[in-house]
């Protein structure tokens, strides 16, 4: 067993950071942020979300909270992957500060968490989510991101990290990237 599956398996903590699956585009002819926030997912969004549920069970990854942004897309992307947790449901927030937001206000979001949560998923919307990971799962000596991370954070994409200490006093230094799927 490598040591990141080592230290996940055994991490007090799990965070997990996902963007909502595909979306449609607005109707055409309506704008504005209630437009946006009433898109749902495509057929592919939605198989999409199934898979990430498939995906976190196979890690063994039980959320005790999810916090997600209040839009269609999110909500479906979480309730298309499925109780991947088992019989534990976890306390879900919709939180609108997760809507159209950058990284350090979902950082904000985490930091106000209460520290009895130690394993959480956030479902958000890029660019703040994507680049929350980017700043989480940092560079190699080289400067290079995860090759996984290489290309972007698109629709359905999921970083799983661990720590030690609680999400409230966390640093990216004491954060490890286990797995990130991008695909």
């Amino acid at each position: 067993m490598s040591g990141l599956e080592e230290g996940w398996r055994h991490s007090a903590r799990r965070l997990v950071l996902m963007r909502h699956a595909q979306a449609r585009p607005a109707v055409f002819g309506d704008f504005g942020m209630d437009a946006d926030i009433r898109r749902p997912l495509t057929p592919q969004g939605r198989e999409a979300a199934r898979q990430r549920g498939r995906d976190l069970q196979a890690i063994g990854f039980v959320p005790d909270l999810a916090l997600v942004s209040p839009s269609v897309r999110t909500r479906e992307t979480w309730t298309g992957m499925g109780s991947f947790f088992g019989d534990r449901a976890p306390d879900v927030q919709y939180v609108n500060a997760l809507y159209e937001t950058s990284a350090d206000r979902i950082r904000d979001v985490l930091c106000e968490v209460d520290e009895k949560y130690n394993n959480i998923i956030v479902l958000s919307h890029n660019p703040g989510i994507g680049n929350l990971v980017v700043e989480l799962a940092g560079r190699d000596s080289s400067g290079s991101l995860p090759p996984a991370l290489s290309f972007g954070f698109p629709p359905a994409a999921m970083a799983c990290f661990f720590s030690a200490i609680p999400w409230n006093n966390n640093r990216n230094s004491e954060m490890e990237l286990y797995r990130a799927l991008c695909d």
